[in-house]
């Protein structure tokens, strides 16, 4: 009976303990999702406010920049359709971006010719004017031929000689916003005669998934369809007005912190607790293979790269490794598959953005040429977050963007080239690189570099290691040495392990590699001290002594090697 006793009391104490955490956390929840629901629409008027403004400033910048080289070519002393107008118009429209064509116009204002139209006037193609008219005018015109509204500037230098110059759309930036919004923004360009320019949107743009429970909370039927701001220019009579649709706000809702998230995180409270309280189990509630990471820690460890040329370390690349409660390493091979599949990587990596932030840190400040080269898996480059993971844990750091090499392997083929494509003009916007991984090996071939817009390309260890026995991996390595080279593109060898295959690199033209014959991975405070006794070395080849895993062997070239060549700061190697 006294069993039965406690086992009623403790099931009572456990039901009232749910009860009043369910409460707490109703009341938490009900009170976080309103203040996150106000944020969420400042943070998007903020957005609107400072995407017209930029728009507002690139359009000035650049009409500026166009008045300015008119002004200094000579253009407004040129008399009619003369070989010096021509001469001067086409030299303006092939060196400045965005601009079209140049035209002279009449009195009448028929457009006698142009750079592109040397003998075609074309009648009525302004309005005729008088000596009020404003020195500089803009207008939208109706271009029959191209079946668009083309923006002209008009210059007006007298009555008898008034010049058009008709711009490209391109003029304005083509990306705007963070990408989690970009979907749901719209731009329109007018001219404050109420004629329009052009209209902009991408809502044919990959959306972020918004989860039921979010729509439930942010309820949107008391706001409008869709947000604006306009701004306009103080030079220019031009307006600027930029809105998003409301459903924006459900994004910026969910990346504050609510949503699924939250409510799966209070859901898993309330059970936990509960589980805590009746503590009628002792052993987990999931799987000991998903609860394998549990029993341990992932590293970073940094593999240097060498330029062969003259020893100096020109970067590293950051590899993962998970340590177990007993401090046994495991390598990659043993969990990245797992870890991809499970989602649990996505985790991991943010996570090691902020490790190796942390620990090189100072080295970063100290050597601002130093690259670091990270790997990201297929699923980062399904959205957009990658992009703000990065930023947030390098933007207040005193590793520059321009250090962060990112990689992109070839081994898992991109899914949506459209989005990967988006991800990495993201990453390249914030100033760092992106590295094609295992080139050659994989499901993307030599299309990744034609879509994709890559940086480096990074020869895998396969092809290394078949140097000068396979004809046919040799004609690959050719052809990946010369599309570097026709893209101008930097080139890394992988799983560098002997002095003949470093002769072999050497002979091709590639002056980057990393491999055991240098150094296998180190741990931080290792690969920071051979970095220091490096950058002080005369001998910096000497170095590599006490960290190469492979017979040893002289590194120096020979006087007359191309690889003696030290790469400039800016890429990690380019071939020669």
């Amino acid at each position: 009976m006294r069993f039965f006793k406690r086992i009623r009391q403790r099931l009572f104490i456990s039901l009232a303990a749910v009860a009043i955490f369910a409460a707490i956390a109703l009341f938490i929840y009900a009170r976080t999702s309103a203040s996150l629901q106000e944020k969420a629409q400042v943070n998007l008027n903020r957005e609107l406010v400072a995407i017209s403004e930029m728009l507002v400033s690139t359009f000035d910048q650049k009409i500026t920049e166009v008045i300015t080289k008119v002004e200094q070519s000579g253009l407004e002393k040129m008399d009619g359709c003369t070989p010096g107008f021509f001469g001067v118009s086409r030299f303006l429209v092939g060196s400045l971006d965005h601009v079209q064509d140049i035209g002279f116009i009449s009195s009448d204002g028929t457009m006698q010719c142009s750079a592109l139209r040397p003998s075609r006037p074309v009648e009525g193609f302004l309005h005729a004017w008088d000596l009020d008219t404003p020195a500089f005018t803009l207008a939208v015109l109706e271009d029959v031929q191209l079946e668009r509204r083309p923006l002209v500037l008009i210059i007006n230098k007298g009555l008898n000689q008034r010049f058009v110059v008709r711009f490209a759309p391109t003029i304005l930036p083509a990306s705007i916003s963070s990408a989690p919004i970009r979907p749901y923004l719209s731009y329109d360009a007018m001219l404050a005669s109420g004629d329009r320019w052009i209209f902009v949107q991408f809502a044919n743009m990959r959306k972020t998934r918004v989860g039921s429970i979010t729509r439930q909370a942010f309820d949107l039927r008391d706001l409008p369809e869709r947000l604006s701001h306009s701004a306009q220019s103080e030079k220019f009579p031009i307006v600027m007005s930029v809105s998003a649709d409301a459903e924006a706000l459900l994004v910026l809702y969910d990346r504050l912190g609510n949503g699924v998230l939250s409510v799966g995180m209070s859901a898993g409270a309330v059970i936990l607790a509960l589980l805590l309280i009746i503590g009628w189990r002792s052993g987990r509630s999931v799987s000991d293979q998903a609860t394998v990471f549990d029993d341990g820690e992932f590293l970073a460890y940094y593999q240097p790269v060498v330029d062969m040329g003259n020893g100096s370390i020109l970067g590293c690349e950051v590899l993962l490794r998970f340590r177990t409660r007993d401090g046994r390493l495991i390598q990659p091979a043993s969990f990245i598959a797992y870890a991809e599949t499970t989602g649990v990587i996505m985790e991991v990596t943010r996570n090691l953005l902020s490790r190796v932030a942390s620990e090189l840190d100072q080295l970063s400040k100290d050597f601002g040429h130093l690259k670091i080269g990270i790997n990201l898996t297929g699923k980062h480059f399904e959205d957009m977050v990658v992009v703000d993971e990065i930023q947030d844990a390098f933007g207040k750091s005193h590793t520059s963007f321009q250090q962060l090499v990112f990689e992109l392997t070839e081994r898992h083929p991109v899914q949506d080239f459209e989005m990967a494509r988006m991800v990495i003009s993201g990453i390249q916007e914030l100033g760092a690189s992106v590295a094609l991984d295992d080139a050659g090996t994989g499901h993307g071939g030599f299309s990744y570099l034609q879509k994709l817009g890559l940086d480096v390309i990074k020869i895998d260890k396969m092809f290394v290691d078949s140097f000068g026995e396979d004809v046919t991996t040799m004609t690959i390595i050719d052809i990946i040495v010369e599309l570097a080279k026709s893209l101008d593109m930097g080139i890394i060898a992988e799983g560098v392990e002997n002095q003949e295959q470093v002769n072999s690199l050497r002979k091709l033209g590639i002056s980057a590699a990393q491999g055991y014959f240098f150094s296998p991975p180190l741990p931080p405070e290792k690969y920071i001290q051979l970095v220091r006794e490096s950058e002080a070395a005369e001998d910096k080849f000497a170095l590599f002594e006490t960290t190469r895993i492979s017979p040893t062997m002289d590194l120096r070239p020979a006087s007359n090697s191309t690889a003696e060549q030290e790469p400039g700061v800016l890429q990690l190697a380019k071939v020669s």
